[in-house]
C-alpha cells in the first residue's frame, strides 16, 4: 500500500465519485454486468447492467437468485446451477455460456458468465464474484461460421462476410503445424499487431508475447479442445503483451472445427476477445469486498484474516500485538462541520496511522472513527517496548492539527493494546484490546493502556458463576431440560434438544449463555457436556421404549473445547454403551465457530461417529464463516437456522430470502433443516414446504424437564405467542 505523508491532502469525494462513475461506465460501455455473493452475510448483489441484460427492473429483483435463474432458458438452468456449485466446491474459476429469456421483452440473449471465489486463511469460501457479458452476436457468428463450413462449396462468400463482420478475432489453429491461420481481420485491435504480422508469427512465435505460465495454460487448452466432441467449447483467459507494451487480458474460446477420415481433429476454431476492462472490474469488486471504501484500508474481514495468519506465524517465532485506536473528539468535528469534513479528517488520520507504523504492520478501519493495528514483532524485539513506542508515535502524530474544510482540527487518541500469548485467538485479541481502549475512554481518553484481566466486564459475576458450576458438578445438581423438534406438517415430534439448566443458591435459573462462556473459559465445559450427555442419553432410552417414540432423536450440543480434548470419540461411545441408546437416536450439534478451530483429528472423530450412525447437526447456521466448506467436507445430516433470522419473519424480505435459500440448500443436499426460534403462526407459515423441514420454538413448547414430558406439550399449539425475550424464557422456566 502506498503511504501518503500526513501533510498531503486525502482523496476528495469528487475523486471517489469519479472512480465509481468510471467503474460503472466501464461496465456499461463493455456491456458487462457484475455480481457478488457474500457467504458470510449471506447476500447477493448485482449491477444495473446485469439486470438490464436479464431485462429486469431492480424493484423486481430484491436480491433473490431465483429471479435471475427463472430468466435462464429452462434447458440450461440445471447446468448454470451445477457450474456455480462446482465453483464453490473446487475454487476453479467458472466460465459458462447460456441463453436467457429477457423478462421485459421475451427476446433470447446469449451470456458469457465468469466467476471466481475468495477464501479465508483456512481455505473457506467467503466470497463469490464475477461478470456477465452479452455475447449474442458472437454466438450467432459462431453458428453461422459452422454452417458456412458445412456448406462451404455453395456459401463461401457468405461465410467470409459473417466472419469478417464479427468484432472478435477469429482464427483457425492447425493441429499438425501448430499455426494460427487468420479467419478475419480483427487481430490488430486485439494485440496491436497487423494481421500480416500475426500471420508471420503464427502459433508458437506468438507465445513470445505471453508470460510462461499463460503459455502453458493455452497449450493445455489446445490439448483439451483436441479431445472435445463437436459443438463443445473450452475457455480460458490469458495475458498478452500489446504492441504498445501494455499487458492485456484476452478471453479465448476453442472448439473443434474440422476432422480427417479417422475422425481426428485437424483444426480448431479460436475466437478471442480483449477482456482487459472486464478483468479490471472484477479486480475492483474483489478489492471492494476486503477494503474500507473511504480510506482504502483493510476492513474488519481482511483484518481478521491477517490476524489469523499472524498468529500461525508466531508458532514459528516472534510476537504480535493488537492496538485498537479510537479518535477522541471526532464526533464533535463530524457533528459541527459535516460528514465531508469528517471524511477528510478520517482519511488524514488513517494516513498518519500508516506513517506511524512499519511496512510489515497492518492498519485497518473497523468502523466509524475506530482503527485496528497488527504489529508484527520479530523475535529479537521486546513486544511491550515496541508496542509502547508505536503507541506513543501514533499519539504524537494524531495530536498534530489536521487541516480540513479550511480549518485546523485537533484530536487525541485512546489506544488499547493486547500482546498475544499462547492462548490468544483473533477474537480474544481484538476484544481484549477493545476492552483496554474503553478503559482509557472511561478515564478521560487520550492515552494508551495494556490489557489486564480486570478490563473484561463482569469479572466478579464470572467468579460467582464458576463457583456455582463447580458446586453443581460436585453435588450432581445439574438439570437437563428438553425442547421438542417438531414436523410442522403433522405436529409429530421428531426429537428433542437437551439443554443445560443450573440454579443459583436461591433456586432461580442462571443465564445459560453466561454459564457456558464461563465454563469454556475455565475448562469446566467438558465436564458439563459429559454430564448432560449421560443424563440425556439415559432419558432418551426410556422415551424410545414407548410405542409412539421409538424413533425419537436426541440432540446434544458439544463445545469446541470438548471436541478438541483427546478421547472425544470414546466419550461419546461410552455414553452410548452405558445408556444402551441406539447411535441412530443421537445427533451431535456443533457450531460453525467450533469447526473453524477443529483439527484434522477432531474432524476424523466426527466422521467416525457418523459412520457409526450418530447424526451431525450444524447449529447457528449462517452466523459464522465455515458453513459451506464443512457441508462439503463433513457428513452433516442436519442444518439449524439460527433464531436471529427467524425472529425477522415474515416482515423482513431479506430474512425471508435467506431462510428460504437455506431450506432450499438443505433440500438439494437431502438433509434435514431445523428452523429455531419459531414463536408465531406467521413465522411458521412463512417457511417453505420441504419434507425434511423441522421446527423448534415456543410455538410448540418451551424447554421443560423430563417430568413435564415436553413432547406432549408440542401437540398443543398456543393461541398466543409466548414472550420473545430471553428474560421471558428464563422467567417461564423458573415458574416450572
Amino acid at each position: 500500500m502506498a503511504v501518503r505523508h500526513p501533510g498531503l491532502p486525502p482523496a476528495s469525494d469528487a475523486d471517489r465519485d469519479e472512480e465509481i462513475q468510471r467503474l460503472h461506465l466501464a461496465q456499461r460501455i463493455s456491456r458487462v454486468g457484475s455480481w457478488n455473493y457474500d457467504f458470510v452475510a449471506p447476500a447477493l448483489t448485482v449491477s444495473d447492467v446485469l439486470l438490464e441484460l436479464y431485462g429486469l427492473d431492480r424493484s423486481a429483483f430484491n436480491g433473490m437468485y431465483e429471479v435471475l435463474n427463472n430468466c435462464v432458458h429452462p434447458d440450461n438452468r440445471a447446468s448454470v446451477v451445477e457450474a456455480t456449485q462446482h465453483l464453490t466446491q473446487t475454487g476453479v474459476p467458472m466460465t459458462i455460456r447460456y441463453p436467457v429469456i429477457r423478462a421485459n421483452d421475451g427476446t433470447v440473449r446469449w451470456l458469457d458468465a465468469h466467476g471466481v471465489v475468495e477464501r479465508d486463511a483456512d481455505g473457506v469460501v467467503t466470497q463469490m464474484a464475477g461478470t456477465v457479458a452479452d455475447v449474442t452476436e458472437l454466438v450467432e457468428a459462431e453458428v453461422k461460421a459452422h454452417e458456412a463450413h458445412a456448406e462451404l462449396s455453395k456459401a463461401l462468400s457468405h461465410q467470409q462476410a459473417v466472419i469478417a463482420a464479427t468484432p472478435d478475432a477469429i482464427h483457425l489453429y492447425d493441429v499438425a503445424t501448430k499455426q494460427l491461420n487468420r479467419a478475419n481481420r480483427s487481430g490488430k485491435p486485439l494485440i496491436g499487431f497487423t494481421p500480416e504480422v500475426v500471420q508471420v508469427l503464427g502459433g508458437h512465435d506468438l507465445y513470445e508475447l505471453m508470460p510462461d505460465q499463460d503459455v502453458l495454460e493455452l497449450e493445455r487448452a489446445y490439448g483439451q479442445a483436441n479431445d472435445l466432441p463437436d459443438g463443445e467449447v473450452v475457455s480460458l483467459r490469458h495475458r498478452v503483451r500489446h504492441y504498445d507494451g501494455e499487458i492485456r487480458w484476452v478471453s479465448r474460446r476453442l472448439t473443434p472445427f474440422a476432422r480427417d477420415e479417422s475422425d481426428e481433429v485437424t483444426s480448431i476454431l479460436v475466437v478471442s476477445r480483449d477482456v482487459t476492462d472486464v478483468v479490471a472490474v472484477e479486480a475492483r469488486l474483489q478489492r471492494a469486498a476486503l477494503h474500507d471504501e473511504l480510506t482504502g484500508l483493510p476492513n474488519r474481514r481482511l483484518l481478521h484474516d491477517r490476524l489469523e495468519h499472524a498468529l500461525r506465524r508466531t508458532a514459528r517465532g516472534g510476537h504480535i500485538a493488537v492496538l485498537i485506536c479510537d479518535l477522541d473528539g471526532f464526533k464533535r468535528i463530524n457533528d459541527n462541520y459535516g460528514h465531508a469534513v469528517g471524511d477528510d479528517v478520517l482519511n488524514l488520520a488513517a494516513q498518519r496511522l500508516i506513517f506511524a507504523t512499519r511496512a510489515d504492520d497492518t492498519v485497518a478501519r473497523i468502523g466509524g472513527d475506530e482503527f485496528a493495528i497488527i504489529l508484527d514483532i520479530p523475535e529479537h524485539l521486546e513486544p511491550l517496548e515496541l508496542a509502547e513506542t508505536i503507541g506513543a508515535r501514533i499519539a504524537s502524530l494524531i495530536a498534530e492539527p489536521i487541516q480540513a474544510g479550511g480549518l485546523d482540527h485537533t484530536l487525541s487518541v485512546s489506544i488499547g493494546i493486547r500482546i498475544a500469548d499462547d492462548t490468544a485467538t483473533a477474537d480474544t485479541l481484538l476484544s481484549d484490546a477493545d476492552a483496554a481502549m474503553y478503559h482509557i475512554k472511561a478515564h478521560g481518553g487520550n492515552g494508551h493502556r495494556f490489557f489486564e484481566i480486570a478490563h473484561r466486564p463482569d469479572t466478579a459475576v464470572h467468579g460467582r458463576l464458576e463457583r456455582t458450576i463447580r458446586r453443581a458438578l460436585a453435588n450432581d445438581t445439574i438439570e437437563v431440560f428438553y425442547q421438542p423438534i417438531v414436523n410442522p406438517m403433522t405436529n409429530a415430534v421428531h426429537g428433542v434438544e437437551a439443554l443445560l439448566r443450573l440454579r443459583d443458591e436461591s433456586g432461580d435459573f442462571l443465564d445459560t449463555a453466561q454459564l457456558i462462556a464461563v465454563a469454556e473459559r475455565t475448562g469446566l465445559i467438558t465436564a458439563l457436556d459429559e454430564r448432560v450427555l449421560q443424563v440425556a442419553c439415559a432419558q432418551a432410552v426410556l422415551w424410545r421404549r414407548e410405542p409412539d417414540l421409538v424413533h425419537l432423536v436426541l440432540n446434544v450440543n458439544r463445545s469446541a473445547r470438548d471436541i478438541a480434548k483427546p478421547g472425544f470419540y470414546q466419550r461419546i461411545d461410552d455414553a452410548l454403551t452405558e445408556s444402551g441408546l441406539d447411535p441412530h437416536g443421537l445427533t451431535i450439534e456443533i457450531t460453525e465457530t467450533v469447526l473453524l478451530d477443529a483439527t484434522a483429528s477432531d474432524l476424523a472423530d466426527l466422521r467416525d461417529l457418523n459412520e457409526r450412525g450418530v447424526g451431525l447437526a450444524l447449529d447457528d447456521f449462517g452466523t459464522g464463516y465455515a458453513s459451506l466448506r464443512y457441508l462439503a467436507e463433513l457428513p452433516i445430516t442436519c442444518i439449524k437456522i439460527d433464531r436471529s433470522f427467524t425472529s425477522r419473519l415474515p416482515a423482513d424480505p431479506t430474512a425471508m430470502t435467506l431462510v428460504r435459500a437455506t431450506v432450499g440448500l438443505a433440500e438439494q443436499l437431502a438433509i434435514s433443516c431445523v428452523v429455531e426460534g419459531v414463536e408465531t403462526d406467521e413465522q411458521r407459515d412463512a417457511l417453505p414446504a420441504y419434507e425434511r423441514l423441522l421446527i423448534q420454538g415456543y410455538l410448540y413448547a418451551r424447554p421443560a424437564s423430563a417430568t413435564r414430558r415436553p413432547f406432549v406439550l408440542a401437540t398443543v399449539v398456543p393461541t398466543e405467542p409466548p414472550p420473545r425475550s430471553s428474560d421471558g424464557a428464563i422467567a417461564a422456566l423458573q415458574g416450572q
